[in-house]
């Protein structure tokens, strides 16, 4: 190759180098809310076994804010105010929401995890793990622990404490199915693995009150009267008081 041929190959690659950088930084200088809105895209994060929110549920919120913005650029949204619509809806714990370079504004949106759910009359509705309650939902209605007698949020917070102890505690297979709170006795809890009852009275001391439950338990299948349980109160300290199907006795 002649050298004037190889001097020119040269100047005109770094024109053609120098022309696409330029070009990339001028597209990648433009702020993303001058472009045209190309599409919407909705992400909800939610437990597999818990489909309490879908799209559908989040028209309203959308609509409010101008959706679909057919033709309008990202900057006309009001993202804050989407955002903040979102987090208001009932089934909503986090939303976050952000136009991308081609134009596709992203909606993601964390829903509530239902840990329990909370009966007062004939009302019911779940309750979060911060004791936060929301209504039921009609596309979903996942197995949860029932909760009765627990009215305020500090009463609902022991309730879903004291079910998740019980559900990692190896006396009780499968957790507690049901909590019951009553003036006079405290808690009361309906063990899954088998049909009897434990009058538990405060929230306070559960691995001591366990131990002894599960104590109780071990006697009961080494004397062969552990289909026989009803009752068992372990509220006093040192010691069970249980009661059996056909007479009480205690421990």
């Amino acid at each position: 190759m002649n050298p004037w041929m190889r001097n020119t190959v040269i100047v005109s690659s770094w024109i053609i180098g120098f022309a696409g950088l330029g070009l990339g930084l001028w597209v990648g200088s433009q702020p993303r809310g001058s472009k045209v809105v190309t599409g919407h895209t909705v992400r909800i994060h939610q437990p597999k076994d818990q489909a309490l929110l879908v799209v559908a549920d989040l028209t309203p919120e959308f609509r409010a804010v101008g959706a679909p913005w057919t033709g309008a650029s990202t900057k006309e949204i009001n993202i804050p105010l989407l955002e903040e619509k979102l987090r208001a809806h009932d089934f909503v714990e986090k939303a976050e929401v952000f136009s991308t370079w081609d134009g596709t504004v992203r909606s993601i949106v964390k829903q509530k995890t239902a840990k329990a759910r909370i009966v007062s009359g004939l009302q019911s509705v779940y309750a979060d793990a911060q004791g936060g309650v929301f209504p039921l939902s009609k596309h979903d209605s996942p197995r949860l622990p029932l909760v009765s007698g627990a009215h305020t949020s500090r009463e609902i917070r022991q309730a879903l404490q004291l079910l998740d102890r019980a559900a990692q505690h190896s006396a009780f297979p499968g957790g507690w199915y049901a909590l019951d709170l009553d003036d006079q006795t405290g808690f009361t809890a309906y063990p899954e693995w088998h049909s009897h009852r434990i009058v538990w009275g405060q929230a306070s001391n559960f691995a001591d009150k366990a131990h002894r439950t599960k104590a109780l338990y071990a006697h009961a299948l080494q004397h062969q009267y552990l289909d026989q349980l009803d009752r068992i109160d372990v509220r006093f300290a040192d010691q069970v008081v249980f009661t059996r199907t056909s007479s009480p006795s205690a421990q």
